[in-house]
């Protein structure tokens, strides 16, 4: 207890911050020369300093002529008739002619006359010289010798009889009524509660030893104030981090110490309690075996040696249990939990808690063992902990079981670990579809599910090939199918696998698995952009049979994306993430999770986008992701940054990818660095990525302009060369496409590319479209470019009637969805447009005037608000041909539109 007392202070040594206890105790010692007895409590956890506050209160009253005697109650004593007696009365010369008990009970000998002698020769003696009595650890006292003190309390009267007891109490224990212990009638008492050491005492403490010193904030937060504890670490004089793991093992050693002392029923008992976790005497009682005192009594004894606690929710500190644990051993730790899981079983405990007893126990090799463990398992699966699942998953495959039911959980485990670590998840999934069965075929499936999110399609293919040989049902093998044509990415079957070919099905026949998967197929051969939406909308339709397996809900989410459907995406996604979660598959998870920060960041939502981002990346493996998802990562990561207009965040995440190998040279990635090097200026290295990625997309045969638009920005970074042709060229091709396809956002996207690639008159005509078709769809960002484009084109035209309504359109859209490049770029405009001289309205009246008969009575007819359905109707002509003729007319007048042509005359209407 050296931590609790000060250096030399006079003729003795002064304990730290008991200063108050010694005082109240001092002040018992002087009534006790004055012939008034009484009682008091000293309460303090182990390690407190309740026995170096009792030896100086001893010494004390021994100095000053008083009798003392002391005792202190042990475990290994706990158990012996009168041992804390005998010890404490031995020295009064007044007992020295009374027969010890144990030879008196032989005897036969009356307890109570016993009693009765033994307090009145102390009394006696007590008459001669006052008498103090000390017993530290009276919690441990036996029950004989707890019986005789309760006696000589109530037979003190007025004799000069003081007793201090030191007992264990928790440092939040009840202060209202603590002197309860072992029964005694405790009479004008006292309490003395000892705290622990304030974080100034312990920096006294510290500076008193030799240096180097440690750091006082490390071993007071280690040490927790503790006298003992800090004793002992200041003994060894550790520095720095060494801090904690000296507390830890001084801790560990005293533990250990302790327990090897204890009498071998109850460091049994101790033992039962670390490996089964519970103070429920009705568990203990057949698990503990047979003991030297009743069951509640050794708990107490238990408890005031601080080798457990008294809270049913944590019967024992989890540091102090892993340290009793690794002292038992192996089969004395898994017997015991295995007896207690049977008890539990028997007793109808919680599931849960049965569950957690069999991960360390024996097999027990019945059916009870395996579903209790099996269940465990999957509800760690639907609470994501996918860790602790597997553990479960590994502890049911020791039971016995069929070889189908094990079949299904080494496939279960094999799923659940297979999403912990990308290197080896692979093998796992692979691992997992080689087990035999026909009762095993959806699990297979599943594996192989898996297996195509991590992007491993011949993998997948091969092991579809040998799983169609097994006998499966019409339903398995729909699904079977619709992996198959998503591996294949072609729909071309194989009908050696009895895998039909796509085209051979009637569309109204496909399952909603297979549906998903021609709907995918579809969006990425850019075929009728309508076919390819009813079909995504039969897969979802929730009249039908839900879709199970992951890879054709992802091919539906990312159609229903391309066909401008994105709230029924966000559903297909946020669906597929909360099963996937449930399940512990955590690649679906992320994909998902990327998925919907997709149409986010398209949708204008950055943060929202920003979020989910940072929400996938987290959920990672500590191994890192497989080549989808940290690809996925990348691609929304630099798509986001450059969105903000943040370059230099941009360019950090091309670098990260870069680290990632041959991912940085995947199409996702190489048409994302290539839009960095646009907005930086470096056309020809931009102009290369989007060849290249452009070359790899179709050698995937994806050619639709929606996934990835590379034509129209080869040819922004070829016109930027001086390379019209190939601009051109670009322009024309993916304009056929995105007319194929058919949405708003692929066409209104491939006429801003135009408007910006070709430099011609018709680039604000171009720009125009892009705006119509945008102003529709759901991707935001593009519409707010369009919109700015559009406005500078016609600045450089001299057609400023409409840039204010455009500047005024983009700056809502960029306060809406915090867009800093547009908001800078809008002021820009704002500034260059107050700047040009008021438009010439006398040219544009000369035009107006040059306008033919008919062309003049088209504009009037389109001032009046007629639709260009109803002038076809009235000119006889086809909607087309009045399309095209408004068209020569605006160009003419030099407006981009109807809303142009408005403004245009009213500013004119004396000339008409």
């Amino acid at each position: 207890m050296s931590a609790v007392r000060r250096l030399e202070a006079g003729d003795a040594d002064e304990l730290v911050e008991r200063e108050t206890e010694l005082r109240l105790l001092t002040r018992l010692i002087g009534d006790l020369e004055h012939g008034h007895g009484g009682s008091a409590a000293v309460l303090g956890p182990a390690g407190s300093g309740r026995t170096a506050l009792l030896d100086q209160v001893a010494s004390l009253a021994a100095g000053r002529g008083l009798q003392v005697f002391t005792a202190r109650g042990s475990a290994s004593e706990a158990q012996l008739p009168y041992g804390l007696l005998s010890q404490l009365l031995a020295p009064i010369p007044e007992l020295a002619d009374v027969p010890w008990l144990h030879a008196a009970l032989s005897d036969g000998t009356d307890v109570q006359v016993l009693h009765e002698l033994l307090c009145q020769r102390l009394l006696e003696s007590a008459r001669r010289c006052p008498v103090l009595l000390v017993v530290d650890d009276l919690v441990l006292a036996d029950e004989q010798s707890e019986a005789w003190l309760a006696a000589l309390q109530r037979r003190r009267g007025n004799d000069p009889v003081l007793l201090i007891a030191a007992h264990s109490a928790p440092q939040d224990a009840d202060e209202a009524d603590p002197l309860s212990l072992g029964g005694l009638p405790w009479e004008n008492r006292h309490v003395v509660r000892l705290r622990p050491l304030s974080e100034a005492a312990v920096r006294r403490l510290v500076h008193a030893v030799p240096a180097p010193r440690p750091p006082v904030a490390e071993v007071y937060a280690a040490t927790r104030g503790n006298p003992a504890l800090l004793a002992e670490v200041l003994a060894r004089s550790p520095a720095g981090p060494e801090i904690t793991a000296v507390t830890a093992d001084v801790r560990r050693d005293t533990v250990l110490d302790l327990l090897a002392r204890l009498p071998s029923d109850l460091a049994a008992l101790v033992r039962t309690i670390a490996a089964i976790g519970t103070l429920d005497e009705a568990y203990l009682r057949p698990l503990a075996g047979p003991l030297g005192m009743p069951l509640g009594r050794a708990l107490r004894v238990l408890a005031d040696s601080g080798l457990i606690g008294t809270d049913p929710a944590e019967p024992m500190n989890p540091q102090v249990a892993t340290w009793v644990l690794a002292e038992t051993g192996a089969d004395e730790r898994a017997g015991t939990r295995r007896r207690a899981a049977e008890l539990g079983h028997r007793r109808a405990a919680p599931e849960e808690d049965v569950a957690g007893l069999l991960l360390g126990s024996q097999p027990v090799g019945e059916a009870w063992a395996l579903e209790t463990l099996h269940a465990a398992a999957l509800r760690r699966r639907e609470a994501g902990d996918h860790a602790e699942a597997a553990r479960y998953y590994r502890r049911a495959l020791a039971e016995p079981a069929p070889p189908g039911t094990s079949a299904r959980l080494r496939l279960e485990l094999e799923t659940v670990e297979a999403s912990s670590c990308p290197f080896t998840g692979g093998l796992r999934l692979a691992r997992a579809t080689r087990v035999s069965g026909d009762d095993t075929v959806r699990t297979r499936l599943s594996a192989v599910d898996l297996m195509m999110q991590r992007g491993a399609r011949e993998d997948a293919l091969r092991e579809l090939a040998l799983l169609s040989e097994a006998a499966v049902d019409d339903r398995d093998r729909a699904d079977l199918a619709a992996l198959y044509w998503l591996a294949d990415g072609c729909g071309a079957g194989a009908v050696h696998l009895g895998i039909p070919a796509l085209p051979d099905l009637d569309p109204a026949a496909l399952t909603p698995a297979q549906a998903a998967a021609a709907s995918w197929l579809a969006t990425i051969a850019c075929r009728d952009g309508k076919a390819a939406r009813r079909l995504a909308r039969r897969a979802a339709d929730p009249a039908g049979e839900p879709i199970t397996l992951y890879s054709p809900r992802l091919a539906l989410a990312i159609t229903f994306t391309q066909t401008d459907d994105v709230l029924e995406a966000l559903s297909v996604y946020e669906e597929m993430i909360a099963d996937a979660s449930a399940a512990g598959a955590g690649v679906p998870v992320a994909l998902g999770l990327t998925g919907t920060a997709w149409i986010h960041l398209q949708r204008g939502r950055v943060q929202v986008a920003e979020d989910a981002l940072a929400e996938a990346a987290a959920s990672g493996p500590p191994d890192g992701w497989p080549s989808t998802v940290a690809t996925s990562l990348s691609t929304i990561e630099i798509a986001a940054a450059l969105t903000r207009g943040d370059l230099e965040a941009a360019q950090r995440a091309v670098d990260a990818a870069g680290d990632g190998g041959p991912l940085y040279s995947t199409p996702y990635l190489l048409f994302m660095r290539g839009l960095l090097e646009l907005d930086l200026k470096r056309h020809r290295r931009a102009l290369g990525l989007f060849q290249e990625c452009g070359r790899r997309m179709n050698a995937a045969g994806w050619l639709n302009p929606g996934l990835v638009p590379w034509r129209s920005h080869v040819a922004i970074a070829a016109q930027a060369l001086g390379d019209e042709h190939t601009a051109a060229a670009m322009i024309s091709e993916e304009w056929r496409l995105a007319q194929n396809w058919g949405t708003r956002t692929a066409i209104g996207r491939t006429h801003l590319g135009a408007g910006i690639a070709v430099r011609s008159e018709d680039a604000v005509f171009r720009l125009t479209q892009a705006v119509n078709a945008l102003q529709q769809s759901p991707a935001r960002v593009l519409y707010v470019e369009a919109v700015l484009l559009l406005a500078a084109a016609q600045l450089n035209r001299g057609q400023t009637s409409g840039v204010p309504r455009l500047l005024r359109e983009a700056e809502r859209l960029a306060t809406a969805y915090q867009l800093a490049w547009a908001t800078s770029r809008i002021a820009d405009l704002g500034k260059r447009l107050s700047d040009r001289p008021r438009r010439s309205y006398r040219t544009a009246s000369r035009r107006w005037r040059a306008l033919s008969p008919a062309a003049t009575d088209l504009v009037r007819r389109v001032l009046a608000n007629a639709s260009n359905a109803e002038l076809a109707e009235e000119l006889g002509v086809s909607k087309r041909a009045v399309e095209l003729r408004l068209t020569a007319i605006y160009r003419q007048l030099e407006v981009t539109g109807r809303a142009e042509l408005r403004e245009l005359f009213d500013a004119l209407d004396k000339e008409l």
